[in-house]
């Protein structure tokens, strides 16, 4: 199995894995990978079939996934799990089945259950572009810079339209309502104040459920939050790291 990620940082630096949300890649993180590694050595994955990993076209979508994680976070002693939108509900999965390896999570955009509309898998099989139109409307707050907004769509067109319908039927599937109370790590959980996709209340429900959590809403950014605020974004996990780990 080979799993593409980059990696930046210092190696004795505290460690930082980044998991990108369904359609993405590790590009998703990179105002992350380009200020956060002056503090934190920070990987950001690839997973099956996006970005630089080859798709292995394997059967069960959620355990290919967890697999490529776990095979990166392995490398790594108790590193910190952040993941955005899908990659937030792997971050959970993960950390309900391997807590011991990891040194926290940070959710961001995110929630305990991730519904999908049926249009999109509509627009998915039958008209790609209006996906990638629809990304640049509801992905972003209706402030971010068009510059910015265009460039994700770009990023979107990279990715198999039948990878991201695979991603999006693996969110529809997600539902740990039952289980995520039984999450114990430390979570930062991020979310901007006018998310579409997963609103305001998913994160106030995991703030909620989760015993040892920490709910930061950022303000002027919609669900592409990491990029939008990524200045308030990189100091929010920043600090809430140190509050955990000598850095």
């Amino acid at each position: 199995m080979s799993v593409n990620f980059e990696s930046i940082g210092e190696e004795n630096n505290i460690p930082l894995v980044m998991i990108h949300g369904a359609g993405g890649s590790s590009a998703t993180w990179f105002l992350q990978l380009k200020t956060l590694s002056n503090h934190l050595h920070c990987v950001a994955i690839d997973l099956n079939g996006h970005g630089k990993t080859a798709d292995r076209n394997e059967s069960r979508t959620v355990t290919s996934y967890l697999k490529d994680i776990d095979g990166v976070c392995d490398r790594f002693t108790q590193p910190f799990l952040l993941g955005h939108s899908m990659g937030g509900a792997l971050a959970q999965l993960y950390a309900l089945e391997n807590p011991e390896k990891l040194g926290g999570i940070i959710l961001v955009g995110t929630g305990a259950k991730l519904s999908v509309h049926p249009i999109i898998f509509n627009m998915l099989e039958n008209d790609f572009e209006s996906y990638v139109s629809a990304v640049g409307e509801y992905m972003f707050h209706e402030g971010a810079n068009p510059k910015m907004i265009e460039a994700s769509k770009v990023e979107v067109r990279k990715c198999n339209p039948s990878v991201i319908a695979r991603d999006f039927q693996m969110c529809n599937e997600f539902d740990i309502i039952a289980r995520v109370n039984e999450i114990t790590l430390p979570t930062l959980i991020i979310v901007g104040k006018d998310d579409m996709m997963t609103p305001v209340k998913y994160s106030e429900y995991l703030h909620q459920s989760i015993s040892d959590s920490t709910l930061k809403i950022l303000d002027n950014a919609g669900h592409s939050v990491m990029l939008e605020q990524s200045t308030k974004f990189n100091e929010t996990v920043l600090e809430w790291i140190r509050n955990r780990v000598a850095i």
